[in-house]
Formats: C-alpha cells, sequence, structure tokens
C-alpha cells in the first residue's frame, strides 16, 4: 500500500496585474485554508505595485513571499504565458515535488489559471471550491454541485491539488514584520499563438462580469418582463442577467447566469427582480455591491441584504421604471 505523505506546503500564487483584490482574496483564502503546521507562502508573477503586495502578506501574516520577475518578451497577462510562468516558478521553489495545495485568485481568470497550473505541474485541479481543509495527510475540498443543489466531498492524497476559495476579505494587522522575500528568474519561452475560430454569439449587450450594473431576473418574471429588463439594461448602459431557474426555463442564456453555477458578478448596483436571494445567487455577488430588489414576497431573502427593496408586481413596476427612464432622455 502506498505510504501517504503530509502536506507540506500551501502556496497562493497571484498574478500582480489582476489587481490588488486578487491578492487580498488569495490572502483570504491561504488564511480559511491554513493548518497550523503548515505555513502559507505566496508567489507573486509581475511586478505591479509589488511593495503594496508585500505589506498585505505581511499584515496577513505571510512569512515567505516568491517574487517572479517576468521576461520582458512575454505578454504576461495572455492565459498560456501567465500558467507557464507560474508552473516554472512552482517547480523552482518545490511545489511540485511535495504534498501541496495551490491556490489561485477566485473568479473566471483564477479558474483557468488553476486548472492550466494542474495540468502542467501534473496534479489535481479541484476548481471552484467552498471550503478546502488541510488533514495530516490529505486535502478534502467541499464543492457545489447541481446549481448550489448538492455538495460533493473531493480528497486528495498526496501530489499537488490546486483549487480556488472565495473567503472574503483577509485579516490584517495594523503593522507586521517585514517578510522573506525571495527573487525568482525563469527561463520561459512566450508560448505559440494559438489559432482561433470566431462565430458571433448574437449577444450585443456587455457581459455581466465586466459590468457596473446588472439587471437581473429571476423565476418571477416571464418572458415580457425579460423583455422589460432588457429596455431598461439597454437605456441605462447596463447589462443583463438572470438567475438559474430563469435560464432553465430559457428567459435568459447561460452566460448570463448568476451564481454559483454561473457567473460572479461585482457591479456597482444589482437590480434584481423576481429573485428571492437564494444563497446559490447570493453567492454569484460581490459583497461590496450594492443590491435594489424588486419582489411580491416580502419575506424573499433578498430583502435583507438589499440597500433598498419594494414589495409588488413587476407588471406594475417595470413599466413605471420605463418611463422614467424614456422622460429623461
Amino acid at each position: 500500500m502506498e505510504s501517504l505523505m503530509p502536506i507540506s506546503r500551501i502556496v497562493g500564487v497571484v498574478p500582480s496585474s489582476w489587481g490588488q483584490e486578487s491578492m487580498e482574496l488569495t490572502l483570504a483564502a491561504l488564511q480559511a485554508t491554513c493548518a497550523e503546521a503548515v505555513s502559507p507562502e505566496v508567489v507573486i508573477i509581475g511586478n505591479e505595485e509589488v511593495e503594496a503586495r508585500m505589506n498585505l502578506a505581511a499584515r496577513s501574516g505571510i512569512s515567505r513571499v516568491w517574487q517572479v520577475e517576468t521576461p520582458e518578451d512575454i505578454d504576461a497577462d495572455e492565459p498560456d504565458a501567465m500558467a507557464t510562468l507560474a508552473g516554472e516558478a512552482l517547480a523552482q521553489v518545490a511545489c511540485a515535488e511535495a504534498s501541496s495545495l495551490i491556490l489561485t485568485p477566485p473568479g473566471p481568470e483564477g479558474e483557468e489559471l488553476a486548472a492550466r497550473l494542474a495540468h502542467g505541474l501534473g496534479g489535481h485541479c479541484l476548481g471552484r471550491c467552498l471550503k478546502v481543509r488541510l488533514e495530516d495527510d490529505r486535502i478534502v475540498a467541499e464543492r457545489s454541485v447541481w446549481g448550489g443543489r448538492k455538495l460533493i466531498s473531493l480528497e486528495v492524497s498526496g501530489g499537488v491539488a490546486v483549487a480556488c476559495v472565495r473567503a472574503g476579505k483577509p485579516m490584517l494587522t495594523e503593522s507586521a514584520d517585514p517578510v522573506d522575500v525571495r527573487k525568482i528568474r525563469v527561463d520561459a519561452r512566450a508560448p505559440a499563438a494559438p489559432v482561433l475560430a470566431t462565430e458571433s454569439s448574437g449577444e450585443s449587450l456587455p457581459p455581466v462580469e465586466s459590468s457596473k450594473l446588472v439587471i437581473s431576473g429571476g423565476r418571477g418574471l416571464n418572458e415580457e418582463g425579460f423583455s422589460m429588463l432588457e429596455q431598461l439594461a439597454r437605456s441605462s448602459g447596463g447589462t443583463l442577467g438572470g438567475s438559474l431557474p430563469a435560464v432553465d426555463a430559457g428567459l435568459v442564456p447561460v452566460v448570463r447566469q448568476v451564481g454559483i453555477s454561473g457567473k460572479f458578478v461585482s457591479p456597482e448596483l444589482y437590480f434584481a427582480v423576481g429573485i428571492s436571494g437564494t444563497p446559490q445567487h447570493m453567492a454569484g455577488i460581490s459583497p461590496d455591491t450594492r443590491i435594489l430588489a424588486i419582489n411580491k414576497d416580502p419575506e424573499a431573502p433578498i430583502f435583507s441584504m438589499a440597500e433598498a427593496g419594494v414589495v409588488g408586481e413587476w407588471q406594475e413596476l417595470l413599466p413605471e421604471v420605463l418611463g422614467i427612464l424614456h422622460d429623461r432622455e
């Protein structure tokens, strides 16, 4: 019987060009996952605002940071190049030779990076996880499946596992001792440009994950209601979203699904109409987003999370909102 190795490394991988929020989310995931016997480390890829990230790492309890200096002839923001740089850096810090957990920033880009790293390192991709915990000889991850209707547990014994965990904001101290910073130079070549075939999706509204205003509908609406929401989105410069039941009913494309099994959005304002506010849906909305809700059920859970809400029928309220917007044009 193969002997099981104790978990010896837990490392967060953060591309510096992805912004400070990616660093904060990864640090929070490290704090939520780390075991007492394992000191977390961070690999920062790139040179953008590294000092600020070093300070965040120190204040969150990280003792060692690896900084990867990126070659000038490589576009580090290109997914293949980013995965190549991160994979070579992790190989240099010997993560592939130990029983290790690697965490990438949560979100679509982080999930893609996690999959590429797992493939390149010959490890296990755990994907988007709700929780990950370290035990003596294994990594145990909890994931949501079937649109959040069920939870599954994944166990990895030995080798490398790569995951994304959304754990909110990190706990930071006011000050901390400087971290042990070690620079890494990677001898990576620019990957060959992929050959892409493109086709029109027929979508003319912006993607939900990059919009500052998302107008979203749920099971409480029909085709007429979603037509009104689309008019609102076009008139206000926002975009259209929907819940899983609305996608299942064919009222909105799956690329516009918001929730734990869909897209994660972080707009300034999320206008939710006919959405009850299940945990599976709300997990797809940034906690920093302001929510405005319309629902006919005064006991709908979304009202407890909304900044403002209106109890009423969408058939009466949406035409009024559209009328106000048209009057302003």
